[in-house]
């Protein structure tokens, strides 16, 4: 069953390109959103660590990777423990809108929800969401109030769902883009049901508690944030609701590359995301293409990594004090701090 077709999405360049970085964001003006297709499977398991299982084959529409060679045989081995040793749920007719990658935040917001936004109008019958135990987490819970879904399934490790019909949901976009009616949709989802406020507030998301992809010099770049009106945050420390609220009443957004970006989600059109990234990477551009899909201004710096040796996700960030109060102040051109 075809849930979504295929789709162009134009996206606006930076509203602050540099001469020499064309490179990074040309390849993703344009992209081709391929058709998105229903699986109806019936006897299916879906077993805690996010795999599902029908008539003996593991199905790939929940994989971003299909498993192969040695990562293959190990996944079989998960697949016969977890069939062995978890107590079975029975479940009549269920929904599926999760995949190996969906255990962390930046792919719940950004791939899982949509999923479910796209497919609540196309599924009147009354199902049961499951979601494996993989992907259990507080934000999870509370990012489907919204939704008033009346039976949810959060299996434990212990579990596997026995489904005589199941439904699932196959990525609505290639992992880092974005359907803009989707994704507006769901913005506006959001923060209808957690309310936001007018878009005044200039937040800073810090990643000093982070395991990687730090700002080592975040001390030096706070004093330049505070004289532009920033107010520095830490997300983990706030509930998901607090989230919605909190960035949804954002004018700016400013952070490096990480999950709290993600929180851009709830922002109104004309307002800015300003993205600091590491010096030359033109393949992570998933918070350009989340601005372009939403109507929101995209802007970025360029930063060189402390260790030039580490890949991307785990580099940590040196940011240049005076070259960003520039860009701040060309950012706001004798704008008032907003109050």
């Amino acid at each position: 069953m075809r849930l979504l077709e295929g789709e162009n999405v134009v996206r606006p360049g930076p509203r602050n390109l540099k001469a020499g970085d064309e490179s990074l964001f040309s390849h993703e003006h344009v992209r081709a959103i391929p058709p998105a297709d229903l699986v109806d499977a019936n006897d299916a398991e879906v077993l805690p660590n996010g795999f599902v299982r029908v008539g003996g084959r593991l199905l790939p529409q929940v994989f971003l990777g299909m498993p192969r060679g040695v990562r293959a045989l190990k996944a079989w081995l998960r697949v016969r423990q977890y069939h062995l040793r978890a107590r079975e749920m029975a479940v009549e007719r269920g929904l599926f809108i999760t995949d190996d990658w969906s255990n962390g935040f930046f792919h719940w917001i950004g791939e899982v929800l949509p999923r479910l936004e796209a497919v609540e109008s196309a599924m009147p019958e009354q199902r049961t969401l499951v979601i494996p135990a993989m992907a259990d987490f507080p934000y999870a819970h509370q990012s489907l109030e919204p939704y008033g879904l009346k039976d949810v399934r959060f299996l434990s490790w212990s579990e596997r769902a026995s489904c005589r019909k199941l439904l699932v949901v196959p990525p609505v976009a290639p992992t880092g883009n974005y359907r803009p009616a989707v994704m507006k949709a769901l913005r506006d989802r959001m923060r209808r049901h957690f309310g936001a406020g007018p878009s005044r507030r200039r937040l800073y998301i810090s990643r000093s508690g982070a395991a990687g992809r730090r700002i080592v010099n975040e001390a030096e770049i706070l004093p330049v944030l505070e004289r532009f009106g920033f107010e520095r945050v830490l997300t983990e420390q706030l509930s998901f609701p607090e989230q919605v609220r909190l960035v949804g009443s954002a004018s700016v957004l400013i952070g490096n590359h990480g999950a709290g970006l993600t929180h851009a989600c709830w922002m109104l059109p004309g307002t800015d995301l300003f993205e600091l990234r590491r010096h030359g990477d033109a393949a992570n551009n998933c918070y350009f293409s989340l601005a372009g899909a939403l109507g929101i201004g995209y802007r970025y710096m360029t930063c060189r990594a402390e260790d030039e040796r580490k890949p991307t996700h785990t580099a940590d960030l040196v940011v240049d004090a005076s070259r960003l109060e520039a860009e701040l102040a060309a950012l706001f051109e004798g704008r008032p701090i907003d109050v």
